[in-house]
């Protein structure tokens, strides 16, 4: 055995000794201890016995604290590395009851969400969890209101997405997710194919103090529009500009050179043809920003 493995092993049975004696705070590191030591299986036994032990009433502050770990612990292995959804599921619903209301409950019902979307695809059950910290006082509640947002734009709802992108804009307008729930905007419109109106809210975020990276999203966006609509010179431009300050310049650089390759067929560009070189495509629409 190796001396890494040989050391886990120990840990590992170290642990497993301590689950049968000490103090719940002692009983949860002895089960997370297994956890480490590769033993996800033997954690969740440890941590299920210490539940058993704590039992299901009120406790004093530090066994409050243990036993919601214990639930977190549980539920975090059960979805993340047993795949038991049904299990994770029972343990964070327990995590919101005993704390309603609180940061504990609000992380849980992130991790629901997350299960409803990512293991069963069901949109409007995430949507619940997600709606549930938008709208309570937790520092994360923009990012959820952009979970929102996302979530009825995967299920097509366009208006509906827009209206939850505003709320954010709206109650949040300095935060940085800001410009993100903008960006959803522009999307819902492309999606629903309305051109002008998405390029419009892409042009908000370009004409705006936009993270340089934001802004060349919103760049790219309207190249992609401007490629699909077969303005081919416009949307090479707009890709120029985006390149810079794209978070991923290879797939800018993809898309230029597929745009040239379309221009070349379509014999859209020759040489010494000054118009299609200086051809700045439609009038830039006036920003828009919201539904």
């Amino acid at each position: 055995m190796s001396p890494p493995r040989s050391r886990w092993a120990a840990a590992a049975l170290a642990a497993a000794l301590a689950l049968g004696c000490g103090s719940a705070e002692r009983k949860l590191e002895a089960a997370t201890a297994l956890r480490h030591a590769g033993d996800p299986r033997g954690a969740l036994a440890g941590y299920q016995q210490l539940l058993a032990d704590l039992g299901e009433g009120q406790l004093g502050k530090a066994d409050a604290e243990v036993r919601w770990k214990a639930l977190k612990f549980a539920g975090d292995v059960s979805y993340l590395e047993l795949g038991d959804y049904q299990s994770a599921l029972a343990y964070y619903r327990r995590i919101i009851s005993l704390h309603p209301g609180g940061p504990e409950a609000h992380e849980a019902r992130g991790r629901l969400g997350d299960i409803f979307r990512d293991r069963y695809g069901d949109h409007l059950a995430a949507i619940t969890q997600y709606a549930d910290v938008a709208g309570s006082d937790s520092p994360d509640a923009p990012r959820y209101q952009l979970e929102v947002a996302r979530e009825y734009l995967a299920l097509k709802r366009w208006e509906q997405a827009r209206t939850e992108a505003r709320i954010l804009r709206e109650k949040w307008p300095t935060h940085e997710l800001a410009d993100e729930a903008q960006l959803l905007t522009g999307q819902s419109w492309a999606l629903e194919r309305r051109d002008e109106e998405a390029l419009g809210a892409f042009q908000a975020l370009v004409d705006r103090r936009s993270r340089p990276d934001v802004k060349a999203r919103a760049l790219e966006a309207q190249a992609q529009i401007h490629a699909q609509s077969g303005d081919l010179d416009r949307a090479l431009e707009l890709y120029a500009l985006a390149l810079p300050g794209h978070p991923n310049p290879d797939a800018i650089r993809t898309n230029i050179e597929a745009v040239r390759e379309r221009r070349a067929r379509a014999g859209t560009a020759r040489p010494g043809d000054r118009a299609a070189a200086f051809d700045k495509g439609p009038a830039k629409p006036a920003p828009r920003e919201g539904p």
